[in-house]
């Protein structure tokens, strides 16, 4: 057994410990007859849930660590999916008072640029947009190529739906203004993005299917756009 499967036994054990202790301080006060007293047992419990909580985390982390030998996404350096997982886990266990906020750009018609140009200038121009995200994002930001043409910034720390729309628009602006002619000739690049905030609970797959529906609402609106949703 590897030191993965160690760390994941560790996580799986305490996050047991830490959401059995909270079922029976749970189960005392259900049982007690006494309101006041159940109002200050509630009053109580915030420490067993936030141990809870962050035991549940880094469970989580354990879960979505890829392998050793992972080595994320070859085409632009990115992380990938696995790694935008567990990366994810680990924000959320650094800033536990904070919803993570993501931003998810599908580049615009990349099958139009495979056809027109070619295959390589496609793959080119998702190095250049991975690029530009690397040259306009923060060290505590989580940078991702998620699936085909779509990338995923995880923005690190406090960050407010309203400075999360500022800077997917700051993206979009910058992916449009690259230069793209020095990539192909006649060649324009847009980014469609969208921006949804994770709700405590939701998986990442749930809060990236919300900001997938976001930009799919800027793909129906003509394109080159950014939207959030709730």
């Amino acid at each position: 057994m590897g030191a993965g499967s160690h760390a994941g036994d560790d996580a799986l054990d305490a996050a047991l410990a830490a959401c059995a202790a909270l079922a029976t301080r749970l189960g005392t006060l259900a049982a007690s007859p006494d309101r006041a007293e159940q109002q200050r047992t509630l009053l109580q419990l915030s420490p067993a849930l936030q141990a809870a909580s962050a035991a549940l985390a880094r469970l989580e982390t354990a879960a979505a660590a890829p392998p050793a030998d992972a080595a994320g996404d070859a085409l632009t350096g990115l992380a990938d999916h696995a790694g935008l997982l567990a990366a994810s886990a680990r924000l959320a266990l650094q800033y536990p008072d904070t919803p993570l906020m993501l931003v998810a750009a599908d580049v615009d018609h990349l099958r139009h640029v495979n056809d027109a140009w070619s295959p390589a200038t496609g793959d080119a121009v998702l190095r250049a947009v991975a690029g530009v995200l690397r040259a306009q994002s923060r060290p505590q930001d989580v940078l991702a190529r998620a699936d085909a043409n779509l990338f995923v910034v995880a923005l690190g720390g406090p960050v407010s739906t309203t400075r999360a729309l500022l800077v997917a628009e700051r993206l979009r602006a910058a992916i449009e203004g690259h230069a793209w002619m020095a990539v192909g000739s006649g060649l324009r690049v847009t980014a469609s993005i969208g921006v949804a905030a994770r709700a405590p609970g939701e998986s990442l797959d749930a809060v990236l299917a919300r900001a997938g529906a976001a930009l799919q609402e800027c793909k129906r609106g003509g394109r080159n756009q950014v939207r959030s949703q709730g």
